[in-house]
């Protein structure tokens, strides 16, 4: 990937901070309605003046539009993600103290990092994360609509490998979109298989989560991900990161905006892996890790636990503060 740093050395970043380090970790897309963000963007001045922002890019208002809908996907509901996580950022470095040696986000995370970073104005990334957000929904109204992306856990590696061997011996397309924990997997393949699929991850031991349709993080989608660059991306100019992003793929350390540029570019076709990720981060020296924004998962996680001392920012931590 270039404007990447794919050797780093630990034992002389760990020297260096004292093996004490905090990053930002910002999760990607989840489920949301404006019931949970909404007393927050009041409160929050620093919500209150980045919507007020966003509003004037996009030429309508956000809370208005997601009272209008409950789809978390949608180009609007995006931008809310990125402003709810940048002020909920901003909260825990005043009130927390935090100053952040990295960042990093996983999937559409990448963009809030981006932009946390100082690669983007929150003006240039509205409109570049709404952008993005059209451009992919509607690549995905008429390409790969028979894929879908099944999020798996408690699946054994063994047995992994085996199911995915019989989908390869049927000639069944499949591919690992992300390794989230030990025996948690994104699992790329055809909606006409997935019953079969998930059956047989059950009788595995495994469980059969959500199931996310449009898919994401595959190979195939590489005409997204150039159409993105080409349409999106080209006329955008990112500048280096104030602080470096961490990628989300191989946990290398991306220092340069054409490094971010090409992060964000290629997201739709690398699988995520925080299984290894998380370790290296751990390995740059990191002990504290913040997950800021809306987050179901992620900080629960075994490698996240087992790696970091965890804190997550969000709204009700936020609301707690304000009460105590």
């Amino acid at each position: 990937m270039a404007g990447t740093n794919p050797v780093v050395d630990p034992v002389h970043v760990v020297s260096e901070n004292g093996g004490d380090a905090s990053a930002f970790f910002f999760p990607g897309l989840d489920a949301f309605t404006l019931a949970e963000i909404g007393k927050f963007f009041v409160l929050s001045p620093h919500a209150r003046e980045r919507l007020a922002v966003a509003d004037d890019v996009l030429g309508r208002s956000v809370t208005r539009a997601l009272r209008d809908s409950d789809d978390y996907a949608s180009p609007v509901a995006r931008v809310a993600s990125l402003v709810n996580a940048l002020a909920l950022a901003d909260w825990a470095r005043q009130e927390l103290g935090v100053e952040p040696r990295y960042c990093l986000g996983m999937s559409f995370g990448e963009q809030i990092a981006a932009t946390y970073a100082g690669c983007l104005s929150l003006e240039t990334a509205v409109s570049v994360i709404a952008r993005i957000g059209e451009c992919e929904l509607e690549y995905f109204r008429s390409e790969h609509r028979e894929l879908v992306t099944q999020v798996v856990t408690r699946l054994p590696a063994e047995r992994r490998d085996d199911i995915l061997a019989d989908l390869a011996a049927r000639d069944v397309f499949h591919e690992v979109s992300g390794r989230v924990d030990e025996g948690h997997y994104l699992i790329t393949l055809p909606r006409e298989h997935l019953a079969d699929f998930t059956a047989t991850v059950s009788s595995a031991g495994g469980y059969a989560l959500q199931t996310m349709d449009p898919p994401a993080h595959c190979a195939v989608f590489a005409p997204l991900s150039e159409r993105v660059a080409k349409e999106v991306l080209a006329d955008v100019e990112f500048a280096d990161p104030a602080v470096p992003i961490v990628s989300d793929e191989d946990g290398s350390v991306v220092t340069t905006g054409a490094g971010v540029r090409d992060m964000v570019a290629s997201g739709f076709v690398r699988p995520l892996n925080w299984l290894s990720t998380a370790p290296a981060l751990a390995g740059l020296g990191v002990r504290r890790l913040y997950v800021v924004g809306l987050d179901r998962m992620w900080h629960r996680l075994s490698v996240t636990k087992s790696n970091f001392d965890v804190t997550p920012v969000n709204q009700a931590r936020v609301l707690r503060h304000r009460r105590g």
